[in-house]
């Protein structure tokens, strides 16, 4: 049970998963600069977008999205890391910019990889303090 929780093992995890999806990718004959910012606009945006789902849509878009929010949000807890993000860092490696160097530049924090571990779990759980109530009184009124 233990190996389940080692870090070696979690990363060689993430690795694994980013090679499955950059091998599908691949297929695909797109540049990988290209694919890269496409998933990179789609990581940063998808957020902010279901959040607005979760104003304004109905109830039910709710009940399929949020698990979906929280699978990834565990996912990146288990997996030490955002495997989206090491796979665009894998398909576009030159001049890299994660989706959390504009929030550490704002808040004047170093750009670096435990930073932008940690101002993602701050900014996860303000997300699901805003998203939790919001559902809650959604499904209320």
């Amino acid at each position: 049970m233990n190996y389940y929780l080692d870090d070696d093992y979690r990363k060689k995890c993430r690795k694994d998963l980013v090679q499955f999806f950059y091998d599908i990718l691949k297929r695909a004959n797109f540049p990988d600069n290209i694919t890269a910012f496409t998933i990179k606009a789609l990581h940063l945006v998808f957020p902010f977008v279901a959040f607005v789902i979760f104003l304004f849509a109905p109830l039910k878009f709710t009940l399929i999205l949020l698990p979906m929010l929280v699978f990834f949000m565990l996912l990146f807890i288990y997996l030490k890391g955002c495997f989206v993000s090491h796979l665009e860092y894998k398909l576009c490696p030159t001049d890299f910019i994660n989706i959390m160097d504009p929030y550490l530049v704002i808040f004047g924090w170093p750009v670096n990889e435990e930073n932008r571990h940690a101002i993602t779990y701050m900014l996860m759980c303000a997300y699901f303090a805003l998203v939790f109530p919001i559902i809650y009184l959604r499904f209320i009124y």
